[in-house]
C-alpha cells in the first residue's frame, strides 16, 4: 500500500517569526506561499530563516548543491566585504550559490 504525504507548506505564521526581513515588505502570505512553491515545509523555511537566508530561491539552489542551512549559516567576508552568513549573501547576490557551496566544502 502506497502512503501518500502531503506537499510540503510553509505557512504565513512562520514567517511572521521572523519579522520584516523575513516578509521583505510582501506580506507574510505572499512569502509563506513562495517558500512553499519552493518546496519548502515550516520546518525547514524556519531553518533557512534562522541561517539568514530571506530568499526561497537562494534556498533552493543552495540546497540543489547540497548545503545545508547549518552550513550556510556559517559567517564570511567573502562577497562584498562585510561580514554575515553565507545564506544571506547569497540571498541578497553578493555570493552566488556555486561560490557560497565552495565555500562551504570543509564543513561537509
Amino acid at each position: 500500500m502506497k502512503i501518500y504525504e502531503p506537499p510540503a507548506s510553509t505557512s504565513a505564521e512562520t514567517i511572521r517569526r521572523y519579522g520584516e526581513l523575513a516578509d521583505r515588505g510582501e506580506g507574510a502570505a505572499a512569502v509563506a506561499q513562495a517558500w512553499t512553491e519552493a518546496g519548502f515545509s515550516d520546518e525547514l523555511t524556519a531553518k533557512w530563516l534562522e541561517a539568514r537566508c530571506f530568499d526561497p530561491g537562494a534556498a533552493r539552489a543552495l540546497s540543489e548543491l547540497g548545503v545545508t542551512p547549518r552550513q550556510a549559516a556559517a559567517r564570511t567576508r567573502d562577497g562584498g566585504g562585510y561580514i554575515d552568513t553565507i545564506a544571506f549573501k547569497v540571498s541578497s547576490g553578493d555570493l552566488t550559490p556555486r561560490q557560497a557551496a565552495a565555500r562551504t566544502l570543509s564543513s561537509r
